[in-house]
C-alpha cells in the first residue's frame, strides 16, 4: 500500500455532532501514524482549540501536524514549531476598527469581532459570539479602541445588522473587497457575514504547505475530506477529495468520492480503513 495523507475537515466531518471522537476513530489515528502515515485536521477551529483536539486525538503524542483557522497556523507537533503562522497587521485592524465602531449600539452598521488564539474581541456583547468563543476556549472581550487588542488576531468577522437588504450588505461587501483585496482574502457568507484573513489562506493553500513541508512529491497519496463552503479548496487540492455522505450536495458533485457513513459514524475513519487501508 503507497503511503499516504488524510487531511480532515473537523466539524461535521471527523468531529461527532456532541464535538466528541470515537474511540474507534482515535484508535484509527493512531494505527494510521503508527503506519509512517498521517491523519491532518484542517480546521476553521482556532489553533488553542485545535491543540486539545490534538490531545483527544492523541496527535500531539504521535508527532502531527495540525491546521488551524483554515490554514493560517499550522503546527508541527514532531518539531514543536510552526510551520505557517499568518495574522493581520495591527494598520489593519485599526482601519476596520475606526470604520465600523460606534459608541451606541442601535448605531452600529454592522457588529466585527477580532478573533486571536486565546481572544475574541469584540464591538459589543453577543451570545452566538460568546458561544462560538466558549467551544474554541477563548476569552470573550467586548473593546472600545483598537489598542485594546493586544493579541496577534489571525482573523476578522464583519457581521452586518439582522434585517439588513442585499444590496447594503453588497455596499459593504464590495467596499472592504475594494480597499482590502489585494492584501487579504475576503469572503462573504449567509449574505450577512464578511470574513476578512491573510492572503491566499484556504484548506487548499494549507495542502500545499504543508506537502512542501513533507518534501512530498508523490510518494504519499493524498486525500481530503470535508462536508461543507469552506472544503472546496481543500478537495480540489488533494489527489482524492472525499465529500462526507452528511456533506453539502455541491461538495458532492464535486468529490471523488462520498463516504458510506456520516460523521457520527465514524465516516473518515471507516473511510480510511475500508477503502485506502482495505481492511474491513
Amino acid at each position: 500500500m503507497k503511503k499516504f495523507i488524510a487531511f480532515s475537515d473537523c466539524d461535521g466531518t471527523l468531529l461527532f455532532d456532541d464535538y466528541k471522537f470515537s474511540d474507534y476513530t482515535i484508535n484509527t489515528v493512531k494505527e494510521i501514524y503508527e503506519s509512517a502515515n498521517y491523519l491532518i485536521p484542517v480546521t476553521a477551529r482556532t489553533l488553542k482549540n485545535l491543540r486539545t483536539i490534538a490531545k483527544q486525538l492523541k496527535i500531539d503524542q504521535l508527532g502531527g501536524i495540525v491546521a488551524g483557522n483554515n490554514g493560517a497556523q499550522i503546527f508541527d507537533f514532531k518539531k514543536d514549531q510552526f510551520i505557517l503562522n499568518k495574522t493581520i497587521n495591527k494598520e489593519m485592524i485599526a482601519e476596520i476598527f475606526d470604520l465600523y465602531f460606534t459608541e451606541a449600539d442601535e448605531e452600529k452598521e454592522c457588529k466585527v469581532n477580532f478573533t486571536s488564539e486565546n481572544i475574541v474581541y469584540s464591538f459589543g456583547e453577543s451570545e452566538n459570539t460568546k458561544k462560538w468563543a466558549e467551544i474554541m476556549e477563548q476569552e470573550f472581550k467586548v473593546v472600545r479602541n483598537s489598542i485594546e487588542i493586544i493579541e496577534d488576531i489571525v482573523s476578522i468577522t464583519i457581521v452586518t445588522k439582522k434585517g439588513t437588504d442585499l444590496d447594503t450588505y453588497l455596499e459593504h461587501f464590495n467596499q472592504i473587497k475594494k480597499n482590502y483585496g489585494k492584501e487579504y482574502r475576503i469572503d462573504n457568507y449567509h449574505n450577512r457575514v464578511i470574513s476578512i484573513a491573510p492572503k491566499d489562506v484556504d484548506k487548499g493553500y494549507a495542502v500545499e504547505v504543508i506537502n512542501k513541508y513533507l518534501n512530498n512529491t508523490g510518494q504519499y497519496e493524498t486525500y481530503g475530506f470535508g462536508d461543507s463552503y469552506n472544503d472546496f479548496a481543500l478537495i480540489a487540492a488533494v489527489d482524492y477529495g472525499v465529500a462526507m455522505q452528511n456533506g453539502l450536495h455541491e461538495l458532492k458533485e464535486n468529490a471523488y468520492d462520498i463516504t458510506e457513513y456520516s460523521n457520527y459514524q465514524d465516516g473518515v475513519a471507516r473511510y480510511i480503513n475500508e477503502k485506502i487501508i482495505n481492511k474491513k
